[in-house]
C-alpha cells in the first residue's frame, strides 16, 4: 500500500461516473491508503471542492483524479516509481482520450515552466504539505486553468521538483457531460 489519499471532487449528478473513477482506484498496482470523494452539494465549483478532499488526508501524497476520469491499473505505482527515483514532490503521467482526440499532444512529457505556463493534466500526484502549504486550489475566483491551477503548479515548483514523465496512466473520457469544473453547468 503506498501512503497516497486519491482526491475526488465530485458533484451528485455524476455518481455512475464516479462509480467507474472509484473502481478505477480500487484497481490499482500500488493500491492508494484511502480515498477522499469530496462531494459539491453547493455548487462551489471543482477547484474549491478539490481542496475539500485535500484537506480530508492524511497521507505524504496525493494523487488527483476527476469524477469523469480514470486510471488504468499501474497509474500510481508508475508516478511514485518516477517520484521516487528523481527524488520528485510532484509528478504527472499523460492520457488516452475516450471519445475524443487529444487536444494537447504537444506537452506530453513536456516539464513545467512557470515563464511559460502550459496544461499540466490534474492527475498528477503531490505532496501534500505543498499543497497545503501553498496557495491552495481557490474558490469564487473563476473556472479558468491561469486562475486556479497555475497558481497551485507555480508554488510547486517554486518549493519542490516536478517530473512529467512520458508514461500513458490514465483516462480522460470526452462524453457531453463535461462541465469543466464550472458549477454553472450542473
Amino acid at each position: 500500500m503506498v501512503d497516497i489519499t486519491v482526491c475526488i471532487p465530485s458533484i451528485p449528478p455524476r455518481k455512475v461516473l464516479l462509480e467507474r473513477a472509484f473502481s478505477s482506484v480500487l484497481s490499482q498496482t500500488a493500491p492508494a491508503a484511502s480515498i477522499a470523494v469530496a462531494m459539491d452539494m453547493n455548487k462551489q465549483g471543482a477547484w474549491a471542492t478539490r481542496m475539500d478532499a485535500v484537506k480530508m488526508a492524511k497521507t505524504e501524497w496525493i494523487a488527483f483524479l476527476d469524477d469523469d476520469d480514470e486510471f488504468l491499473p499501474h497509474h500510481i505505482e508508475t508516478l511514485m516509481r518516477h517520484a521516487e527515483y528523481h527524488k520528485a514532490d510532484c509528478v504527472w503521467g499523460w492520457f488516452e482520450v475516450v471519445g475524443g482526440k487529444d487536444p494537447f499532444p504537444h506537452y506530453k512529457a513536456r516539464p513545467y515552466n512557470p515563464q511559460q505556463p502550459h496544461i499540466v493534466p490534474i492527475t498528477y500526484i503531490a505532496r501534500r504539505e505543498l499543497l497545503m502549504d501553498g496557495p491552495g486550489f481557490q474558490a469564487d475566483v473563476g473556472g479558468s486553468w491561469d486562475v486556479q491551477d497555475q497558481p497551485v503548479l507555480d508554488y510547486i515548483h517554486a518549493n519542490g521538483k516536478m517530473i512529467a514523465a512520458n508514461d500513458i496512466t490514465w483516462r480522460w473520457h470526452h462524453h457531453g457531460k463535461n462541465t469543466s469544473g464550472l458549477p454553472t453547468r450542473w
